[in-house]
């Protein structure tokens, strides 16, 4: 069933199996994994079916360090949670590329402090097959020959570096419509809507969460109270939630040892770089790295990967190249490469670039193979996990009374280091290629505003080093998990929707047993 916190009356108390905060893919995963289970449970949800200007307020917080985007606009209190703002098109849908993370990014590696998973990617391999199928994009295969098809064929990359990968693409209906509806008309779950939390109660010895502090958009307040409680409210707000909740700890749940928080990660997008080709033919040889339908009605894109050997042997960071055609007026030799930058990507050249619209779906389209002059390169960039970049809280309260967030990030200068060693590489395997001429701006910062925030509650089998163990269960409790990209303890370069959704479905499995 779905309900509205509006009507919950000052003192009230819910029952019931789970309790999970948040409606976001992750909180949604999770809760339809466990329809029909005999569970009851229930989904809270700060925001409504639609856009709530008083609910987005409650994201307002301060950010310090180096640039990066506004937080009042990079979360969504909304049943769907950031689905309700993706930034792809399919078909003239709202939609999102989706990508596992590779087997590297699980491993621990001597040039990523406090990398590595506590197990490898084979663990997730079932999950993310389920995944799949809760998100609609097909077959589980990211195989790039497995899809070449005539006229669409990836590049031959002989080089050391590169390969060729690939993105799928899902629409957010399953978040947004599907997944909701069926929420809704469940006898076992209930959506409470324009419910947030305000802080998890945790018993007197801090072993187990007895409570959620509830309040309704209107400002009354009601407990939810369940035998588990699982946090699913994003990177920034299930820190912010665990620091709220003293306890036993006045550091907060799970930070005995101040984990809660820390290693906050971006995906920092890179657009300094693009080719000029060399070769004739380019528009139709680069047709597999456009966006398209492919046979059994998958939508994917081609992309260019970093090998793993590479990654290995020259201590690099995961990277991820979409490339972008686009087109530009000849005549702008006298031009600095400052303005150019800023009118390739249609912004003043002293702002951070926006994300490039408009780069899907050009090789459909062969008459404009002459308006298109370069080729754009995207690199979507994996960053170190740095207990520095964190969450914490400080002085003032929103409006219902909890202490705001101030988000520290940074983009350090051995960040900007291993860019432009990755740069260097990029445009001498291209150029030894023979693909044409790589025209990059030297020193150029990338932009950090992806908005896949990540590691702020770290997984680690050890509580000296991370806030949730291999099950997603927070340190020092017995009962109250995590769920989503917070518990990631490295997140490569990959947009992190489809491994969100495979740990709830993970997670949603252990639930099923008792205890």
């Amino acid at each position: 069933m779905e309900a509205d916190a509006r009507r919950q009356r000052p003192g009230d108390t819910i029952e019931a199996d789970l309790c999970i905060v948040g409606a976001g893919p992750a909180g949604l995963s999770l809760a339809h994994a466990l329809l029909g289970s005999g569970l009851q449970v229930v989904v809270l949800e700060s925001g409504g079916r639609d856009f709530d200007r008083v609910a987005q307020a409650l994201n307002e917080a301060q950010v310090v360090g180096s640039a990066y985007g506004d937080l009042l606009q990079t979360r969504q209190r909304q049943v769907g949670g950031t689905a309700n703002a993706w930034n792809s098109e399919v078909d003239g849908e709202v939609a999102a590329k989706f990508v596992p993370l590779d087997p590297i990014d699980f491993v621990e590696r001597a040039d990523v402090p406090l990398g590595g998973w506590p197990f490898g990617r084979e663990e997730l391999d079932r999950w993310y097959e389920q995944a799949h199928a809760l998100c609609g994009i097909g077959p589980f295969d990211y195989r790039a020959d497995a899809w070449r098809s005539e006229g669409r064929e990836p590049l031959r990359l002989d080089g050391a570096l590169l390969t060729t990968g690939l993105y799928r693409f899902g629409t957010d209906a399953p978040f947004v419509q599907r997944i909701p509806a069926a929420l809704a008309a469940a006898p076992n779950v209930t959506l409470l809507t324009r419910a947030t939390v305000l802080e998890l109660v945790a018993g007197a010895d801090g072993g187990r969460v007895v409570a959620a502090r509830v309040a309704g958009s209107g400002g009354a307040q009601f407990e939810v109270r369940a035998s588990r409680f699982v946090l699913a409210a994003g990177a920034i707000e299930n820190a912010r939630l665990l620091l709220a909740s003293s306890g036993a700890d006045p550091q907060g749940l799970g930070n005995r040892h101040g984990w809660v928080g820390r290693c906050f990660m971006e995906h920092p997008r890179d657009f300094s770089m693009r080719l000029m080709p060399a070769r004739g033919d380019w528009f139709d040889a680069l047709r597999f790295y456009d966006q398209h339908r492919t046979a059994d009605g998958s939508t994917i894109l081609g992309r260019l990967a970093l090998r793993e050997e590479a990654m290995r042997e020259r201590a690099l960071l995961n990277a991820s190249v979409t490339l972008l055609p686009a087109g530009v007026s000849r005549a702008q030799g006298s031009t600095g490469w400052r303005e150019r930058v800023g009118r390739w990507l249609g912004r003043a050249a002293t702002e951070a670039p926006a994300y490039p619209r408009g780069g899907a779906g050009w090789s459909a389209d062969a008459h404009r193979r002459d308006t298109l002059a370069f080729v754009r390169l995207l690199v979507n960039l994996e960053q170190v996990p740095h207990p520095d970049n964190r969450i914490v809280l400080v002085d003032g309260r929103d409006r219902l009374g909890m202490r705001r967030v101030q988000v520290r990030w940074q983009w350090r200068p051995d960040e900007q280091d291993r860019l432009e060693r990755l740069r260097a590489l990029l445009a001498n395997e291209l150029e030894g290629a023979g693909f044409g001429k790589i025209e990059r701006a030297a020193q150029a910062l990338p932009d950090p505003r992806a908005h896949h925030h990540a590691g702020t509650t770290r997984m680690h089998d050890d509580p000296r080093f991370g806030v949730v163990d291999r099950e997603c269960r927070v340190h020092g409790t017995a009962n109250l998990f995590v769920a989503g990209a917070s518990v990631f303890p490295t997140a490569g370069f990959a947009n992190p929707t489809l491994t969100i959704v495979a740990l709830a479905l993970r997670l949603a499995h252990r639930l099923r047993s008792p205890g």
